[in-house]
């Protein structure tokens, strides 16, 4: 009889466990955009691969008038060329300006099935912006050569961002079920992900709220080309009247 009680406490008490962390991975969604610290990582990283993005740019156009120069000197099928037309494709591929094919995984989003009842369901049974940005992140982190999310190319410009009930990439409205593709080393990408805090929490609101989340490998996906490149640009003072 004591041992079948303690059984019984065991029960609880994981249970209790559970639920609480549950209730821990709750609140931290909720918490997870309007978090000073997230919001100044993610600010960080922005303008990280702004710069990176500057430095690609100003790169692939010295090497498209090199390329350009070189022609003119050897001729089409010289070494030099070959050489140097293979560096400014791979560059193309990086900023986003060219499409990206091979192996990788695809990982889908969805929003649960279940009516929205309440305000706060309009959050809890939804994807939000926050979600697709922090599974672009973990794989970034896990190699990813290119992203794109339903079609949406992702680069160090692109913004992830919600607009009333919608959400906005690169300033376009996307909807559920949310594909997102990932070019690279298919098991790295997926060991990444998987071993995400973002796939934790996914485990548990798929139990509580219904979210789709899923994750396969495939060895031949396509990220799109950026459409649309996006200029900088910066606000100017205007000069008080005399």
């Amino acid at each position: 009889m004591r041992e079948a009680r303690i059984h019984v406490g065991l029960w609880i008490v994981l249970a209790l466990f559970g639920f609480l962390v549950s209730v821990g991975f709750i609140q931290e969604r909720l918490r997870e955009e309007s978090s000073p610290l997230r919001r100044a990582e993610l600010q960080r990283l922005i303008e990280q691969r702004r710069g990176a993005i500057r430095e690609l740019s100003s790169e692939i156009e010295a090497l498209s008038a090199r390329v350009d120069g070189v022609r003119e000197r050897a001729g089409e099928g010289s070494a030099e060329v070959d050489d140097l037309v293979r560096r400014l494709e791979e560059l193309r591929r990086v900023v986003g300006v060219q499409a990206v094919e091979g192996p990788g995984v695809v990982v889908e989003l969805s929003d649960s099935p279940r009516p929205a009842t309440t305000r706060d369901d309009l959050t809890d049974l939804r994807i939000q912006d926050v979600d697709l940005q922090l599974v672009a992140n973990a794989l970034w982190r896990s190699g990813a050569e290119a992203i794109s999310v339903n079609g949406r190319r992702l680069t160090a410009t692109s913004a992830i961002r919600k607009a009333g009930t919608a959400i906005l990439v690169n300033y376009r409205a996307v909807s559920s079920p949310y594909r997102i593709v990932a070019i690279g080393d298919a098991d790295a990408l997926r060991d990444g992900l998987e071993g995400s805090e973002i796939a934790e929490r996914f485990a548990v609101w798929k139990e509580i709220y219904g979210l789709g989340f899923s994750l396969r490998s495939e060895d031949a996906l396509e990220a799109p080309a950026l459409s649309g490149l996006q200029d900088f640009r910066h606000a100017v003072p205007v000069e008080a009247d005399r």
